[in-house]
Formats: C-alpha cells, structure tokens, sequence
C-alpha cells in the first residue's frame, strides 16, 4: 500500500477550490468574534456560543475565550484538567489522551473546529495530545446527548474549537518560546494582516520533549526508581487562513492546516528496558476548509466544505483516510422564535491494509432545530435530526429542552446601589442520541454485517444561581442526569482475535456541580472556581450470562474527579494555584483496584512593556506535591517538573 500520489491531492485540491467557489453564492449567515486580552472562563452566553448550542438551553454549555493567550497551557488536556473535572486518560506525559465525559468513551463526544470533525475516522475519536491549544482562539464545551445538534458522535457532549479574525488594520501577532523539565521545547508564531475587510492569519508552532523523567517501577520489588525510556516526541503544525468581509457583513474563510506528530510510543514499566518493545509512531493530519456566512433581513445563512487527509504510519503498516464533508444551514430568527435548518453529506475513502480493497462510506445528516421564549422568564427549544450511513439504519435523533428563570433580575424593581443582582433558572432536558461505529468497528478484518449504531436516551435537570454584590460575583451550577446506551460497541475476544460487539444496555448516572466566586477591589482580582462531578456507570445487561462484571463500574471511569483552580492578580502581576483529583478506578480486571491521586500546580505570570514592546513572562510548577502516580495502570506519570514561558506581542 501507498500514500496519495501528489496529482491526486493535487487534483482533489482543485476540486475543492472550485466547490467552495460555488458555495459563496448559495448562502449567507451572520459571524461573531471575541477579543478579550486574556483567557476567561465563564458560562457560555447562548448568542456567542456555537450556532446549534443555543437551542439546548436545558443543559450547561462552558466557553473558554481566548485560550491561545494561555502560555502555561500547551495541551487542551492541561487546559481541560485546569478548569473543568471532566476525566481524561493520559498513556505518559505528551502521549495519548482521551477525554471521557459522563463515563463514555472518547468516541461518544465529538470535536470540531469551526464546524470541521477533528476526529480520525477510522478510529472514531480524537487524541487530545494531537489539538495545539496555541492554534486556537476560544472554545465551547457542551455536556450531555447533543446529537441533534451536532450529530452522531455526540452521545454524550461537543467541543467547539473556533478561529475568528481581528480585523484590525496593519500588522500584528505574538511569539511564545517555552521551555522546561525533562528537555521540553516549545516555539510558536503568529502574523496577522489586515486592510480593506481583509485578514491573512498565519501560525506555526512546533514542541520537543526528550520525556526521560523518573518513576517508581511497581512491577519490581521494593519499586525501584528508573529513568524512563522511549518517550520523545517532535511535533510541529502551521495554520493559514484567509477571511474577508463584505458590504453586507457576510464573511468568507478560507483556512489550511497541518499538523506532524513523530513520536516514541511510551512503554509500560515492565519493559522499560526491553528494546525489543520499543515503538514509535508517526501521524500526519491535513485539513481545508471554506465557509461563507452572511444575512438578509431576519434570514441567516451558513455553508462549508471541507477535506481532511489523515495518514498514521505504524511500523510498516499504513492507516490512511480521506474525507471529504460539505454542509449548509439557514436561520429564521424574530424577537422570541429561531428556527434553523440544515443538511449535510461526507464521503470517506480509507486506505486501511486490514480493511477489504473498495472500501468506502458515505453518511448524510438533515436537521431542524426551534428555540421559542414567551416570556422573559421561559424558553423552550429543541430539534430532530435524522441521518443515513451506508449500509446501516440509524434511529432518529430528537430532542427537547426548556429553562424557567425563576428568579429574574429584568422583573427587580430595587435593582440598584446596595441591592444584590440574584439570577436563578431551572432546566431540563430529553434528547435522543446515536453513534455510528467507526470505520475500524465496521471495516477492520471483514465487514461487521450484524453490528449496529449504538443509542442512547438522556434526562438531565439542572440550576443555575448567580449573585452580584457591589465587588463580589458569585456563580454556581448544579446537573443530574441519568443516560441509557443501548448497543454500546465493544471489541471481545471471538476465538483467537478480537472483534467488536453491542452490548445490549450501558447506563451511566451522575452530578456534576462547580462554584465561581469573584472579588474584585481597586486593582486587585481574585477568584476561586471549584468544579466536581459523580459518575456511575455500569453495563446493565451483558452478552454474556451471568457476566459478573454487570453493576460494577465500568474500567478506567472514576466515580469522583475533582478540579479547583484559586487566582489573584494585581495590576500586571498573577499566579494561580490549581487543584486536580482523580478518584479510585479499576483497570480491565473489575477487581484490580487502582488508587486515586491528587497534584497541586503552581503558575505565576507578569505583564510589562519594554521598549514599547508588550511581553509576558509565566512560571509554572507541576505536581508540586511530587506525587508518584499512574492515570493508566502501568503508564508512567511525572513527579514535580517546571516550565517558564515568554510571549511578545505585537
């Protein structure tokens, strides 16, 4: 097997130039920017989150805004660890990741930027190692069954990665040099130009870690201390686009972007010293997207098409795949109602040696959404979407949602000097979910004829209080939710190889909770935000009688995680002391207990001017504690390491 030849990209190229020609003149929507200087985390405002997101005003949408400003963070793992207490599951510092919401796996959430999958489609999931946080400008997180917005893979939430331009005349952009422990390198540039409603955005970024920290080795006796061994990793991406605006506001974007990742493939520390086991991996993902957005009145209008080539190269084995995706969407919007409709259309072609010669997929979504609010204290909103896959039936995908302002500040009389601001809502929310299997569920050593889509039903119920008293601000939250995944896909062993399954019913259940507090006093800032999450999950009904792992927790899902992030500023000083807890969690053996952990970080950052030029010095400490720990039995972590980073803007 071999890679594309550089005709055919070439020529599928031009295809693509040639469709997003044609797209501009079909549609218009209306665009939204953010520009904060720094980053901020807060509830997602509905008109600012992503386009389908508003719908659902029954469920907790979280928007991070300008994260690329984050120089302690490199990863969106590090970020995600930082400031939510979602679980993800780390293979050694800088390999895999896999975020897990509400007990599912990585595949059950999807991963978007500016509306184009960042997932692998043979794997079906995205590896959070793989999404340079440097790249991007904000982000929404979405919790819960949002498959009648987004889509399948959305079982259990979204992430919405966005771009966005400045248009600001002239020149301007930033570059952030970053090192620390264990010979980590990190480089990246920005340059942006802007004239007459034009904005070229040009960035690269490229990161080195040689990884050869210390562990204690728990497959040894008395856990001696050993340097780890095949860990490194060279990474490096570039990122164009090109956005212009017209006389009527709508915008075309046209983006590029490349992303390389040579690296070691982490051992487990029985064989940190056996050679013979020793791997390495290389992943190269190219993907190019137009959309063009605008409005006409009450009319709002959005379009795209997009084509992504992701090459992985393991040992001598090949796994490749082409995806070509187009879509568009129309809005009706008045004072109290949005009604939006869309449909969209991919091909996939893989280059897969496991998989049969000829192989290929097309999938197709058509959706309706409505939000409606009668009053200023209610809204109610919701969606259908249904969708087809080659040679599989997939259920359609309904949802319905409403909110009760109970406590509404627009209705307060005495809203003033010396009276709290209080807002107070309930939701709820019943949404209808499906997953397609992955290219490798379906594909891998023969077509998998009897598997099926998996579905999932979710209720959830939830509040959210906020309070505003002269300086202080005070924001809580609180979810319930309880979600039934049937034909949940599964890889077992059917002889002497493995082969992926449905069981017939996975139901998970849980709370998730966090507090914000704000203080804020002439030129000092200071806040404290606490989030925590239960989650049970648990295979009700199992292909296997008298399966003794049926009402056990399923693997590697902790019942209890927890973050806490405490920061305090004054003028252009900062520092940040972040707290993050995993709870016990057994491995693959139900009876295998792993224990849980906690690590304390410590970041520190300065703002000045020199010569004119604006810089940014951030310090940070990891694992302060210097906890010995594993987030996956056998894979080791880091003890306490440091990173110092220096970012000019200009």
């Amino acid at each position: 097997m071999t890679g594309l030849s550089a005709n055919t990209l070439f020529g599928r190229f031009l295809l693509f130039v040639l469709l997003s020609a044609i797209f501009p003149y079909l549609s218009y929507s209306q665009t939204e920017t953010d520009t904060l200087n720094t980053i901020v985390v807060n509830q997602a405002r509905k008109e600012n989150a992503s386009r389908n997101a508003k719908y659902s005003p029954g469920t907790k949408i979280r928007k991070f805004d300008n994260i690329q400003q984050a120089t302690s963070s490199s990863s969106l793992s590090d970020l995600l660890k930082k400031h939510t207490s979602i679980y993800i599951k780390e293979y050694g510092r800088g390999m895999s990741s896999y975020l897990s919401l509400r007990g599912t796996s990585s595949s059950h959430t999807s991963i978007e930027w500016n509306g184009q999958s960042l997932s692998v489609p043979t794997l079906g999931q995205t590896d959070l190692s793989h999404i340079p946080l440097y790249f991007f400008d904000n982000m929404t997180i979405h919790i819960g069954g949002s498959s009648a917005l987004y889509g399948s893979s959305s079982l259990s939430g979204n992430i919405q990665l966005k771009t966005s331009p400045t248009y600001n005349e002239g020149i301007s952009g930033d570059v952030t040099l970053k090192f620390g422990s264990f010979t980590t390198l990190f480089g990246g540039g920005t340059l942006r130009y802007g004239k007459n409603n034009w904005e070229s955005r040009t960035s690269i970024y490229w990161s080195y870690a040689k990884n050869n920290y210390k562990f204690s080795n728990n497959t040894k006796t008395g856990y001696p201390r050993e340097r780890l061994n095949n860990a490194e990793y060279r990474n490096w991406g570039a990122l164009q686009e090109l956005f212009r605006k017209f006389r009527d506001n709508s915008q075309l974007q046209i983006s590029i972007m490349h992303l390389d990742f040579d690296k070691q493939i982490q051992p487990s520390v029985s064989n940190n010293h056996v050679e013979k086991s020793f791997h390495s991996i290389l992943d190269r993902n190219t993907k190019v997207s137009a959309r063009y957005n605008g409005s006409c009145g009450k009319w709002h209008y959005n379009s795209g098409v997009s084509y992504s080539h992701d090459y992985e190269l393991y040992e001598e084995d090949i796994i490749a795949a082409d995806r070509i995706f187009a879509n568009a969407d129309a809005e009706y919007r008045t004072c109290n109602l949005s009604v939006r409709g869309g449909a969209s259309l991919e091909f996939i072609k893989p280059d897969v040696h496991a998989y049969a010669s000829g192989t290929k997929e097309w999938r197709g979504e058509i959706f309706a959404l409505a939000l409606w609010q009668p009053t200023n204290s209610l809204t109610v909103g919701g969606g259908i979407r249904g969708a087809f896959v080659t040679g599989m039936n997939i259920p359609v995908q309904p949802a319905f949602d409403i909110k009760y302002r109970v406590i509404n500040p627009m209705n307060d009389t005495r809203v003033g000097a010396g009276y709290a601001i209080h807002d107070l809502s309930l939701r709820a929310s019943v949404s209808k979910s499906a997953k397609v299997p992955t290219l490798n569920d379906r594909y891998w050593g023969g077509v998998a004829e009897n598997l099926k889509a998996e579905s999932g039903t979710t209720y959830e119920f939830g509040a959210d209080y906020s309070a505003l008293y002269k300086s202080w601000e005070f924001k809580g939250f609180a979810t319930v939710y309880l979600s039934d995944v049937k034909d949940w896909i599964r890889w077992l062993p059917a002889g002497e190889v493995w082969r992926p399954k449905n069981i017939p019913k996975v139901e998970s259940t849980g709370l998730e909770t966090g507090v914000t507090v704000v203080k804020k006093w002439m030129e000092w800032r200071a806040s404290a935000d606490i989030n925590y999450t239960f989650t049970k999950v648990t295979v009700k009904e199992s292909l296997i009688k008298n399966d003794p792992s049926v009402g056990h927790q399923m693997a590697y899902q902790p019942k209890h995680a927890l973050s806490a992030n405490v920061e305090a500023s004054y003028k252009k000083f900062s520092t940040a002391i972040s707290y993050h807890y995993i709870g016990k969690r057994s491995t693959t053996d139900m009876f295998d207990i792993m224990k849980g952990y906690s690590l304390l970080d410590l970041s520190v950052k300065y703002d000045f001017m020199l010569f004119k030029e604006y810089l940014s010095i951030t310090g940070e400490i990891k694992n302060i504690l210097n906890t010995d720990y594993q987030n996956i039995m056998f894979y080791a972590m880091p003890g306490i390491n440091f990173g110092i980073a220096v970012q000019w803007k200009f």
